[in-house]
């Protein structure tokens, strides 16, 4: 399929997902098992948020750093008990992450006090997302209640489908109301059969890669190794409170009170909007500063995308001290052309956040 036809099949995608209801298969997402007395502690130590405040049955979204401080991974972690939690990571870091787990464990605590089981590819997850998730949820009869008063944003719940114990979590990479369910594996098939049957009632559509990336640029939802560079610190990211205020040690955090990591010119996720009626920004374009006669690179664009939802492109992009420099206008260089963009905050749809409740 030329590349011009996907993407304007994604872009026809993506405003049915927005409109209605969207099905993507999430089962490459890491599912680690992280068990024992001391998985509380354990958690605490490997993420850079605090995690031993999650109360069972709830997520958290959080970040997993290097020794440097340098963002490792994103992801959300679920508790299902006093001593089991489930850690989702990338697709692309699965291995990496459950070897530096079990590094961690090794070095830190025993086996008695924390077991970590990767999960991934005993479990399927499959996404429901949309305005209408909910109502193509209850056509499934699992066993549970999805009012929004028992099953809030950020909660996990546990029913059946079919005899088979099926886990659900609201959670969402869309921005919108989103549901993630997990089932065995070699019993996927018929709830994946269910679902697209079901949703014709509600005109579902499945969605791939590409449609789900624009959909999450539209919220400034980052993707680990596309929206950071290897350099990226969590604060790098407006993500700040931890550093500040945790007393107790993680791993990385002594490298985020280095002078590298308190430079005041440090580049910041930020939203970069173009003049109307202007073509998506190039990924890889970079932001300039005219210096001694000069063009000086101070960050570059991360993601970049035409919004079905806007009417008009949306980018994220790592710019110099770009948190501060909000409705700024930026000269954007690539391959010998100049434009011209605005500096925004990264969430460019829905910034109040209402269509996870709609």
């Amino acid at each position: 399929m030329a590349a011009a036809t996907r993407s304007a099949l994604s872009r026809t995608r993506h405003g049915a997902a927005r409109q209605s209801v969207a099905l993507f298969d999430g089962s490459t997402l890491g599912k680690i098992e992280v068990i024992g007395p001391k998985a509380a502690e354990f958690v605490d130590f490997i993420y850079y948020n605090t995690m031993s405040t999650l109360k069972p049955g709830r997520c958290r979204y959080g970040f997993m750093l290097s020794e440097n401080g340098v963002v490792f991974d994103d992801g959300v972690l679920v508790r299902l008990d006093e001593h089991r939690f489930v850690v989702s990571c990338s697709s692309s870091h699965v291995t990496a992450v459950h070897a530096r787990l079990e590094e961690w464990r090794q070095d830190r605590f025993g086996r008695g006090a924390v077991y970590i089981h990767n999960a991934t590819a005993e479990m399927a997850t499959l996404t429901v997302s949309g305005p209408n998730a909910r109502k193509l949820l209850e056509t499934l009869d699992l066993g549970l209640s999805l009012a929004d008063a028992d099953l809030p944003h950020m909660a996990v719940g546990h029913g059946t489908y079919a005899g088979d114990e099926v886990r659900i979590a609201r959670v969402s990479f869309t921005g919108d109301r989103s549901y993630e369910i997990s089932i065995r594996a070699d019993r996927a098939e018929p709830l994946w059969v269910h679902l697209r049957h079901s949703g014709q009632a509600f005109d579902a559509v499945v969605i791939g890669l590409e449609a789900l990336m624009i959909l999450r640029a539209e919220k400034g939802f980052i993707v680990i190794g596309k929206d950071t560079d290897g350099t990226t610190l969590p604060h790098d990211l407006g993500v700040e409170g931890p550093r500040a205020k945790r007393q107790s040690e993680f791993v990385g955090r002594r490298s985020l009170f280095t002078e590298e990591a308190s430079r005041g010119d440090r580049m910041q996720l930020v939203g970069l909007t173009v003049p109307h009626g202007e073509a998506p920004l190039p990924t890889g374009a970079h932001g300039i500063r005219r210096s001694d006669g000069g063009l000086r690179s101070q960050g570059f664009v991360t993601s970049s995308y035409q919004s079905p939802a806007l009417g008009r492109p949306v980018a994220l992009g790592l710019i110099e001290r770009g948190a501060a420099r909000h409705g700024e206008t930026v000269e954007i260089h690539h391959l010998g052309k100049l434009r011209t963009a605005t500096i925004a905050a990264p969430c460019a749809f829905d910034p109040a956040g209402d269509r996870l409740h709609a």
